[in-house]
């Protein structure tokens, strides 16, 4: 590929990724504005909540079914293009259908919402697997850390963006139905554009071309079994994602329900996180390539986590600590996921890169499916006892740091080519000027290493 075509690509696979934003963000589960819809609005139970988030992981399950019927025929360009226009009509869909979903019936808007959240859920398994696996054929290794810190920083940005107007709309119309349409209208019309801004890279390898396609499906599937980093990042990316899918879906209910936020609250914590991952993407891109991806990963892990034992204390009087949190968790979250983006595509067979992507994400998606409902049924359970609903969630706040700080072991068993220790990462981190980049005052702290100082300037002259 020459300089001016992969430069070509790269602009177009960062424009994509901002039009995408939007509903990728409405794709989360656990999502304020989901949850303000479905648990606000709607008033769905916790139960049925828990099993509408459980949904995407359930997708991701299905999909590895599959991908490898579908990978024989058709390239990862071509099914990422097509089921990503899937995923715009479900979304359309369910927009229209909110005007004729009964709001006081939430037993017969549960099942619909399930039903389209379903078919929504496993179009976009499709849709992650095709796209990791064609970004993987044509990025460079050289570039992927930088890259895609860059890439994600304007992917936060495009965030904010959204969720400051969608908090704004939704708040100006009162939380009403024309609010969601609005919101869910316009992440559709930027997914249509973020397919056609797929369409225009100029970089797709045949399907009798691939590798993959030429080696038969047992020797892929003896290749992963035999990448034994492989196999212990499946094994993490299980327990942690039990962990985090368990009853970090019901925060946001927690600060409608518990904590009195409004939508705008809410809308300002997710800006906040956003912007603490945007200024500091660059900066984990930069410390990933220097010192590897897993030990930013487990770095990342262990200071977020710690932080997140204060859920199992906020109240009303001192819901003031979300702003904070949220900002921190923001700046250690971003350096996780890009991470451990990078290292999936470090780690897997590049001749079974596919169906180790396809393997990974059914194995992790499958446990990670059971947590909300495992989580919506105990949050039920406990809240019809005879403790206060503000106890109930302290108690079940303690499992995902605890569950996730636990998880880390199985990580520290994964094998990255040419990485540091930990505490390389922790010594980069004790740096100022680290420091001030992850935290986005790169500016401020060069000009005051950089600066020549006015006695230096004398001595010059």
């Amino acid at each position: 590929m020459s300089t001016s075509t992969l430069r070509h690509n790269l602009r177009h696979c960062t424009y994509d990724g901002i039009a995408a934003t939007p509903i990728v963000y409405l794709l989360q589960p656990g999502n304020f504005i989901i949850a303000a819809l479905l648990v606000e609005m709607f008033q769905l139970p916790p139960a049925t909540y828990g099993l509408i988030a459980s949904l995407p992981f359930w997708g991701n399950f299905a999909q590895a079914f599959l991908m490898p019927l579908v990978n024989r025929s058709y390239s990862p360009k071509a099914v990422s293009v097509a089921s990503s226009s899937l995923q715009a009509l479900c979304w359309a869909i369910m927009a229209v259908m909110l005007s004729f979903l009964p709001i006081d019936q939430p037993q017969i808007s549960g099942r619909w919402f399930i039903t389209l959240f379903a078919v929504s859920a496993a179009v976009t398994a499709l849709t992650g697997v095709s796209w990791m696996s064609w970004v993987q054929e044509w990025v460079p290794v050289r570039l992927r850390g930088k890259y895609f810190g860059r890439r994600n920083r304007l992917l936060q940005v495009a965030q904010i963006l959204f969720l400051v107007l969608s908090g704004w709309l939704i708040g100006e119309l009162s939380g009403s139905i024309v609010a969601f349409q609005v919101v869910l209208g316009s992440a559709v019309v930027l997914r249509v554009a973020s397919v056609l801004l797929q369409r225009k890279i100029h970089a797709e390898i045949p399907v009798n071309d691939r590798a993959e396609t030429r080696i038969p499906w047992r020797d892929q599937v003896r290749a992963l079994l035999e990448t034994k980093p492989f196999l212990w990042l499946v094994s993490y990316g299980a327990a942690w994602g039990f962990a985090a899918s368990t009853f970090g879906p019901f925060y946001a209910i927690f600060m409608y329900k518990q904590l009195g936020f409004s939508v705008q609250n809410v809308s300002t914590l997710v800006i906040l996180s956003s912007v603490g991952g945007a200024v500091s993407a660059p900066a984990w891109g930069a410390l990933a390539d220097r010192f590897g991806n897993k030990p930013v990963m487990l770095f990342c892990m262990i200071a977020w986590q710690v932080q997140n034992l204060l859920w199992c204390v906020l109240t009303p009087e001192n819901s003031w600590l979300l702003y904070g949190m949220w900002s921190y968790g923001g700046v250690m979250g971003a350096g996780f996921v890009l991470s451990l983006f990078n290292l999936q595509l470090k780690i897997i067979p590049p001749h079974a890169k596919t169906l180790a992507i396809s393997a990974n994400l059914a194995i992790t998606s499958l446990i990670t499916a059971m947590g909300p409902i495992v989580g919506g049924e105990i949050l039920q359970h406990l809240l019809q006892g005879n403790s206060s609903p503000i106890e109930v969630y302290h108690q079940v706040f303690l499992v995902l740091p605890v569950m996730a700080l636990l998880a880390c072991l199985l990580l520290t068993r994964v094998h990255e080519r040419a990485s540091s220790p930990l505490s390389s990462v922790v010594g980069a981190m004790r740096n100022i000027r680290t420091l001030g980049g992850v935290f986005g005052l790169s500016i401020l702290v060069d000009y005051v290493f950089i600066k020549p100082s006015p006695s230096a300037k004398k001595q010059k002259l």
